[in-house]
């Protein structure tokens, strides 16, 4: 990621491409706080799940979204970026789209699947 904002600001090409990537950004707020209340020991309350929705509305529209937008726009002008470039975002894509996929899976069984979980331990 460093090193395709890196790209961005010494070519000084594709600042709408990295400041579009910034829109993922917004959803570490969420992120953040989540982790703080867990942290208060809040994890329970209220403030908490109506967070860890809006966590994952966030995350769709500006992770998911976002990311797949990307993607397509990198595709579909894989012939106006040269090759460094293009190798580049491709594989920063990649790598960003397996960690996004796994720490969705990973916040979806902690905040909303756990209660099922721990649901089917009690009834064993």
């Amino acid at each position: 990621v460093i090193t395709c904002f890196g790209l961005s600001v010494v070519s000084s090409r594709y600042v709408g491409f990295s400041v579009v990537a910034l829109l993922v950004e917004i959803n570490s707020v969420f992120l953040h706080l989540r982790q703080i209340l867990r942290m208060a020991s809040m994890a329970a309350g209220t403030y908490y799940r109506v967070n860890s929705i809006i966590n994952l509305g966030t995350y769709v529209i500006f992770r998911i979204n976002t990311l797949a937008w990307m993607t397509r726009w990198l595709v579909l002008n894989r012939d106006k970026v040269p090759l460094v470039a293009y190798t580049l975002g491709s594989v920063g894509m990649a790598i960003m789209t397996v960690m996004n996929i796994i720490l969705f899976c990973r916040l979806l069984r902690s905040d909303f699947l756990k209660s099922s979980t721990r649901e089917a331990k009690k009834e064993m």
